[in-house]
């Protein structure tokens, strides 16, 4: 906005050639003719897209419906923002210069959209929304607040003050509430980021206490749905805080935009590609388990600390050690490839917490590891024996359900790739000359 005092309105607006160009183009008719480029359409094209995505997600009937409500939201802004650039790109923008404010509390709803988004998917139990929920949308309510005085005034009072810095002084304090809107989205998405990374590595650690299977819960997307909103944020504070000094404003803002665009493109093939995207509840409900402290508590800390308040001692832990390997050596319960802490848990007749505590204190690992490590025993020991089994056949019939899982596992405790470790194995039998 103020471009003489702080950065100008972020996205769209930076994406005219000058506000100086802007203001003289006002009030000529050859000015608010389209300039149909090839850029713009591609902006009108995602804010499209955007839409339709929106409204598939709203009317998907299988999966989590607050989740989809949530990404419907998210996508909505992103659609917002783009056809806001695509209006100031063709200049229509001065039939609505009142555009730009919407914009700019539109900022607000990133946030929080994406931290309650990763909230709904990676919570253990059902999600409601409840006051301290709402809580997270009081910035961007008071952000419509101060952005109102100016939506009272006419569109030519708007061009004047927003565009040009001209004719603010009758505002008073309300110019300090419009600067408020322009600089505090950034410090607010920065930390809704963070939080949402935070949860889904919390995510991550928790259903390796509880699964030997991860590939359908792991929310590998969501990880790197989150990587390019954090790069989406990084070209954000970029554009608005060094772009100009480099010259390179304009080229920043547009780079800004294009990335969203491919943001949307991609969360609508992700969505065609993998179902499972836009339909996490089903394996989320999976989840029996309420994390607890234990298992929420950082793996870098030492195991003593971790279970402290635990009632298992030393000896009864060794105990249940042993019976666990028994349990493992005899009834090879890691060939079901769905085997949980739970099932395992019950199998041995004693609390699924005290099963995590005793492997996680005695060998080191977490339950998807201690798993997987029989697995690949299995594995190594079918790779010796059969030479003609295929390498597919081997990996489900140790208990994994996928070739990728499978090699996956088997490189991080073997260091070789499953074919190596057979090509080295036949080499180490044959009998020598």
């Amino acid at each position: 906005m103020y471009h003489h005092v702080v950065p100008p309105l972020p996205l769209a607006r930076r994406q005219l050639a000058s506000a100086n160009q802007v203001v003289a183009a006002v009030g000529t008719r050859s000015t608010m003719e389209s300039v149909n480029t090839l850029y713009a359409n591609f902006l009108l094209l995602g804010a499209a897209h955007g839409l339709f995505l929106a409204v598939a997600l709203v009317n998907v009937k299988s999966g989590n419906a607050l989740a989809h409500r949530l990404l419907a939201l998210l996508t909505l802004a992103f659609a917002a923002d783009l056809g806001v650039d695509y209006l100031v790109r063709t200049r229509y923008v001065l039939l609505f210069p009142k555009l730009i404010l919407v914009e700019a509390v539109t900022n607000f709803l990133y946030g929080p959209l994406t931290y309650l988004y990763v909230r709904v998917l990676t919570s253990a139990k059902e999600f409601r929304f409840s006051g301290k929920t709402w809580a997270h949308f009081l910035p961007f309510a008071v952000s419509i607040l101060l952005v109102i005085p100016f939506f009272l005034q006419s569109d030519s009072q708007v061009i004047a003050q927003v565009y040009d810095d001209a004719g603010v002084d009758n505002l008073g304090l309300w110019v300090l509430g419009l600067l408020l809107v322009e600089i505090a989205p950034i410090p607010v998405i920065g930390v809704y980021i963070w939080l949402s990374v935070k949860l889904t590595y919390r995510h991550s650690r928790i259903i390796r206490e509880q699964f030997s299977f991860i590939e359908r819960i792991s929310l590998k997307w969501l990880r790197n749905l989150l990587i390019a909103l954090g790069t989406l944020y990084a070209l954000y504070v970029f554009a608005i805080f060094f772009a100009d000094s480099l010259g390179v404003g304009e080229p920043a803002a547009s780079a800004l935009s294009l990335m969203m665009v491919i943001v949307i493109y991609t969360m609508g093939y992700m969505g065609i590609r993998q179902p499972a995207i836009f339909g996490h509840g089903e394996s989320r409900t999976t989840i029996d388990i309420e994390p607890s402290d234990n298992q929420a508590s950082s793996p870098a800390q030492p195991a003593p600390k971790k279970y402290q308040k635990s009632a298992l001692d030393a000896d009864m832990s060794s105990a249940l050690l042993h019976e666990l390997q028994r349990h493992m050596a005899n009834e090879k319960p890691y060939l079901d490839s769905t085997l949980t802490l739970t099932q395992l848990a019950a199998q041995l007749r004693i609390s699924p917490n005290y099963l995590s505590q005793v492997i996680n204190e005695q060998t080191g690992s977490n339950f998807f590891d201690y798993i997987n490590q029989h697995r690949v025993a299995a594995a190594k020991e079918r790779l010796r024996e059969s030479t003609q089994s295929s390498i597919l056949s081997i990996a489900m019939d140790a208990g994994f359900n996928s070739k990728s899982a499978f090699y996956t596992a088997f490189k991080q405790h073997t260091d070789m790739t499953p074919s190596q470790f057979r090509k080295s194995a036949v080499t180490t039998s044959m009998p020598r000359a």
